[in-house]
């Protein structure tokens, strides 16, 4: 016999679940039509308002306010939505949803958006489409099912090819640049029995986490037990450094694996392979886990032939496995230049490939480090690196016009 006092009750149940569901959203706007749309869309579904945010293409900011669970992009003036919300994502936790409104009717943007983890919008779009669309990216936040499966933090490893190279130093000074730039970042020491990363990040009273026979089993720990393991060192950056008493390659898997469990808790995971590291890196591990691989070296024989090997290593690999890792290439003259034995033709013939990047010799930099201070935000030459190898992990383009005489220096060397 049909119920219609139960029928009716079920159906407001489901009506008040769905208005939960979209409870906590931000929209970052650019135009009135997109706010007014948005405004009558959740005031017609009876759904708690939206913050909004206005915004200019390029000058999105998020501030610690901006915690909701759903966001929605505007990018309708946009000339390149992939390159502009690339941009936006580096900044926003890989838990959010988002989705981007914009006018790009494009195959290749939709992938593109994809692989980010994003859903699109085309413009204009109706209002009760654009309603059952956002009841369906909410249930897949729910579930964590649909596109949003894909929003995880881009792994960089940072892979000295010899001990000495400054392989640490890089990794400290990108991960700092980046939290600064607002991106929540992860730094993995593998350096696990004699680390430095507390002088290079200049912390006091530093302990790893050690790990012995009694530590939970990996696979029985879950997201909050990894993140007991990460130790903040300022805002939007913490550290995972382990120690104690099991090998080296037992703690290199245990590693991996909380990173795997911290994976949509950052936007970026970078770990430090430092050349000095007491096990040796296998390009297997780099091809199969790590989004980027930036190869440390320096100006002398040893440390570019190592490059070359590796490089070699990994292409091969790359095709065996189908993989899309990005390898960047960077040279820091952590002494003079003069007192090495190679100059930049000489590397760029061995390795049969362009340069991505160098970096300069900086005399105090000794200095900067011990005082506990931030390379990047005490050198010019040391800061436009940073800010280009940044750039060049998260695929973005950068104005050469704008980095002036220091491009046209240190491509002619």
């Amino acid at each position: 016999m049909f119920d219609l006092t139960k029928a009716l009750t079920n159906r407001e149940e489901t009506d008040n679940s769905l208005t939960t569901r979209i409870a906590g959203c931000t929209l970052f706007y650019q135009s009135q039509q997109c706010l007014d749309l948005v405004q009558e869309v959740f005031r017609f579904e009876g759904w708690d308002d939206p913050e909004y945010v206005k915004t200019k293409v390029g000058l999105t900011k998020l501030t610690e306010q901006h915690v909701n669970q759903l966001v929605i992009l505007e990018l309708i003036d946009s000339n390149n939505v992939v390159e502009d919300a690339k941009s936006f994502a580096a900044k926003l936790p890989t838990h959010k949803g988002v989705v981007v409104i914009g006018k790009e009717d494009a195959i290749s943007t939709l992938r593109s958006l994809k692989d980010m983890g994003f859903y699109y919008v085309f413009w204009p779009v109706a209002k009760h489409e654009f309603a059952d669309f956002l009841i369906n990216v909410r249930k897949n936040l729910e579930t964590f099912s649909g596109v949003s499966q894909k929003r995880k933090a881009k792994r960089v490893a940072i892979v000295g090819t010899k001990g000495g190279v400054g392989t640490s130093f890089i990794t400290t000074e990108l991960s700092s640049s980046m939290s600064v730039q607002g991106s929540d970042t992860i730094l993995v020491d593998h350096q696990y029995a004699n680390t430095n990363i507390d002088v290079f990040l200049g912390l006091k009273n530093f302990r790893t986490q050690n790990l012995d026979e009694f530590s939970t089993p990996i696979h029985e720990m879950d997201v909050d037990g990894a993140l007991n393991y990460l130790s903040e060192v300022r805002k939007n950056l913490r550290l995972l450094a382990l120690g104690g008493d099991l090998s080296e390659v037992d703690t290199l898997n245990y590693s991996q694996a909380l990173c795997h469990l911290l994976s949509r808790n950052a936007n970026f995971i970078i770990e430090d392979f430092s050349g000095g590291i007491d096990f040796k890196i296998e390009p297997q591990l780099l091809v199969e886990n790590f989004d980027v691989v930036v190869l440390v070296m320096d100006a002398s024989v040893s440390s570019v032939r190592s490059a070359k090997r590796l490089m070699d290593k990994i292409a091969n690999l790359q095709l065996t496995l189908s993989s899309r890792t990005r390898v960047i290439t960077l040279v820091n003259y952590h002494r003079p230049e003069n007192s090495y034995a190679m100059k930049r033709a000489d590397i760029i013939k061995y390795l049969e490939k362009d340069i991505d990047l160098e970096v300069d010799y900086c005399k105090p930099l000794s200095n900067i480090i011990i005082d506990g201070k931030r390379a990047h935000k005490h050198d010019r030459n040391i800061n436009r690196s940073i800010s280009l190898l940044s750039k060049l992990i998260n695929g973005q383009p950068f104005d050469e016009k704008g980095m002036g005489s220091w491009l046209k220096k240190v491509r002619n060397k």
